[in-house]
């Protein structure tokens, strides 16, 4: 159950925190990348610039089926990708670099989904301040567990303020965020 409330509040961590970077190297006509295993969830997705005078481009988001109402997959440099099962799908098919190096080069950047923890010496790989979050939301499964639906609802309600909370404290902090502090109204003394 703790593993279960890790994996559900890794999900409302911000992505900076389990953000993870790889590269992918491909041959020229080659239209898949395989995702890595603990992949969550794509931040970017770019060819790299390293064997190439360009500069970088991201590629964008599309579905299989903006992509296939296009027709035929030409060999080019690829300008959108979607997800195709455990594989990123680019189209159109990757082409060789301006310097006649065969194949592509991509950078991914994405969300990584936390690995197990396995033994009470386990550290989350979050930000402390989200641990608390796992406790509420492993008391909430427990109390499923053994049937005390009030104190699962309590639970719930406890771990949903306290997400809520750091979710509302990041946004704040967050460049381009609105920081604001507030003090009480003074009693007046007369």
């Amino acid at each position: 159950w703790v593993n279960e409330a890790y994996q559900e509040v890794a999900l409302a961590v911000p992505h900076a925190s389990l953000e993870t970077l790889t590269k992918f190297s491909i041959t020229s006509s080659t239209s898949l990348l395989t995702l890595p295993g603990d992949f969550l969830e794509i931040i970017s997705l770019s060819w790299d610039t390293e064997n190439d005078t360009g500069s970088a481009r991201t590629l964008l988001p599309t579905n299989p089926q903006a992509a296939d109402a296009l027709g035929y997959w030409p060999v080019a440099m690829p300008t959108s990708y979607f997800i195709f099962g455990p594989r990123i799908q680019l189209r159109p098919s990757a082409d060789s670099y301006s310097d006649g190096t065969s194949g592509r080069s991509f950078l991914l950047r994405y969300r990584a989904r936390p690995g197990d923890m396995v033994s009470t010496a386990s550290v989350p790989s979050i930000d402390t301040e989200w641990r608390k979050a796992i406790l509420y939301k492993a008391e909430a499964f427990l109390h499923e567990y053994v049937g005390n639906e009030i104190e699962a609802a309590h639970a719930h309600a406890r771990y949903a303020g306290y997400v809520s909370s750091l979710q509302n404290s990041h946004a704040k902090s967050a460049p381009g965020g609105r920081m604001a502090a507030s003090l009480p109204l003074r009693q007046s003394r007369y």
